[in-house]
């Protein structure tokens, strides 16, 4: 009985391709909206923002330029101090052309609020909070989400309402707020969902 090993060893590499739509198809494009932002600056939405790109970058995925993402977002008449639904960030994703779109919003960063009745010594800690929703562009589905309040310190004296977040824990905020998603979603069904 002859076996033809080139043969059976081509067969199981490309079963294996088949199987791992991520080695199949590579990992799919990603549009990042401009962070919406409520009780924070637009310079700490647009770190995070920049914190959330190097993030998918740095996992290998494709995210479209964020000139041509920002442009699309004016184009579209979008606010960055107003919430929407997911029909917007679909559609959104699909103008750009993306197979993925995130939508990030900076809900606060600060200090939290504080409650009298709790009787303490310790000083408060500065928190961004961060909230992250992945969509499939082609399904429409939401296949991610995640917020976090992610503290940090720092030494310069501010007042509560004009916080910035500055670069590096802007990009940490986001590392924390997307590690679930590299860890869960990425290479799923749901990411090539069509």
């Amino acid at each position: 009985m002859r076996v033809n090993v080139r043969g059976t060893l081509a067969a199981l590499a490309l079963g294996a391709a088949l199987a791992s739509p991520a080695s199949a198809q590579g990992k799919p494009t990603i549009a990042i909206m401009p962070t919406q932002y409520f009780s924070a600056t637009p310079e700490s939405a647009e770190a995070l923002t920049q914190g959330l790109v190097k993030q998918f970058e740095q996992q290998g995925y494709t995210v479209i330029p964020m000139d041509r993402s920002r442009s699309t977002f004016q184009q579209m008449g979008l606010n960055a101090s107003r919430n929407y639904a997911d029909r917007v960030a679909v559609k959104f994703g699909k103008q750009v052309g993306a197979d993925l779109v995130a939508y990030p919003r900076l809900l606060a960063v600060g200090i939290p609020i504080s409650n009298p009745a709790i009787h303490t010594t310790e000083l408060l800690q500065p928190a961004a909070v961060a909230h992250l929703r992945v969509l499939n562009a082609h399904s429409r589905a939401p296949i991610f989400f995640r917020q976090i309040g992610h503290e940090f310190t720092t030494d310069a004296p501010q007042v509560a309402s004009s916080f910035q977040l500055p670069e590096p824990i802007a990009t940490a905020t986001a590392n924390e707020v997307t590690t679930m998603y590299f860890q869960r979603v990425a290479g799923s069904r749901q990411e090539f969902r069509r």
